[in-house]
């Protein structure tokens, strides 16, 4: 049952943590109450995309939301569902915010038992972040904690009350062993002030990171062959990012990049004067 006292701090800081995603291309999707008096209640998410418009128009919605009645219960199953099918595209960064009294009202609790759980596993290793906004103190049952901190991309939250400050570098780099001793990946956005980077390619992978440097306003990651490898002229390998230093919810939303290693000589231009 939703906490009324806490009713209005929830829907400012969500607001507000809506606010601080700057990247324009980022879905939010925000996934509200719905009655229990609903046999099989079908709720339409708030969706945006984090534009200044975008933005506004879904803290419009979400301040025209009635406070809820003391009888008014969270059922999320069927609307987490669509989200886990319907919602989230390769394409794009997705935000989930998910507004819950901690209370599974679904009797099977297969939103807590079976879409929950399956997070990490889904998104984990994809530009797809999840909030459980709790909607009153109860919602921190020891239930909810285990499974939220078992899981990737997925965090508790009290009453939304977080401030998402974004990481984000290029989707992909080109790296030539003939040429080059490094590659820079641009940061797309957020603070990264008392932030420090690693950088890593799998253990089969043909190339190893030599060091990391945070530049101004990129990464810039060194590569050296490694030992007794012979070199395709071109191969594609997942370069695996991971900073420290940041708070609870400083975080990169690009965590493998997809890196084009070469070993060929850079193609020149050949004239001749007659």
């Amino acid at each position: 049952m939703v906490q009324l006292g806490i009713w209005k701090k929830v829907c400012e800081n969500l607001m507000s943590a809506i606010d601080n995603i700057n990247d324009e291309t980022t879905e939010i999707i925000v996934i509200p109450f719905a009655d229990n008096n609903l046999p099989n209640p079908v709720l339409k998410p708030m969706v945006a995309n984090a534009t200044s418009a975008g933005k506004d128009a879904l803290k419009a919605k979400i301040s025209a939301l009635p406070q809820p009645k003391t009888s008014t219960m969270t059922y999320h199953y069927i609307p987490v569902q669509d989200f886990c099918e319907k919602r989230v595209s390769a394409n794009r960064v997705t935000y989930m915010f998910l507004m819950t009294d901690g209370q599974d009202e679904d009797k099977l609790k297969r939103t807590l038992n079976k879409l929950l759980p399956q997070w990490g596993a889904k998104y984990g290793n994809r530009n797809v972040y999840g909030f459980y906004v709790m909607l009153n103190q109860k919602a921190a049952n020891p239930e909810v904690d285990r499974v939220c901190k078992n899981q990737d991309h997925l965090w508790k939250v009290a009453t939304a009350d977080v401030n998402i400050n974004l990481v984000r570098l290029q989707s992909s780099a080109i790296f030539n062993a003939k040429n080059d001793k490094y590659f820079d990946l641009p940061i797309a956005c957020g603070n990264v002030s008392g932030k420090a980077f690693s950088a890593s390619f799998p253990s089969n992978c043909p190339y190893k990171v030599k060091k990391t440097e945070k530049l101004s306003n990129t990464i810039r990651v060194w590569v050296d062959p490694v030992p007794g490898q012979k070199l395709p002229k071109s191969s594609n390998n997942n370069l695996i990012i991971k900073m420290t230093g940041g708070g609870n919810f400083d975080f990169l939303v690009t965590e493998i990049i997809p890196v084009k290693c070469e070993y060929k000589p850079e193609r020149s231009l050949k004239i001749s004067v007659k």
